[in-house]
């Protein structure tokens, strides 16, 4: 199981646009094999908010999840100034093997 990590960014004047986008029942949907596991606020950076959610994605189905990730995003990503990044997560002591074979 993947784990991607969404990390959005937003200006605080912009909090009713964003939370308006966040409920919207208009927004694309997941598909059913991708699993919100969390999502955390963290502090104000550079003048503007910042937000984390981690997803369970099977391994096999990453591009879609990828996909589909990216468009519920771009969907917030509709206020401006809004931005977004995504990270595909590998536990850390596969991550270690990995490195070690190299």
């Amino acid at each position: 199981m993947a784990k991607i990590m969404m990390v959005s960014k937003y200006p605080p004047h912009k909090i009713n646009e964003v939370i308006k986008n966040y409920t919207s029942s208009d927004k694309p949907a997941y598909p059913d094999y991708l699993k919100k596991v969390g999502a955390w606020a963290a502090q104000v950076t550079d003048d503007r908010h910042k937000t984390y959610a981690v997803y369970d994605c099977p391994d096999d189905k990453i591009i879609g999840g990828l996909a589909a990730l990216s468009k519920r995003y771009s969907f917030y990503a509709s206020v401006e100034g809004v931005t977004f990044k995504m990270e595909l997560l590998m536990e850390a002591d596969e991550a270690i093997k990995l490195m070690l074979k190299k």
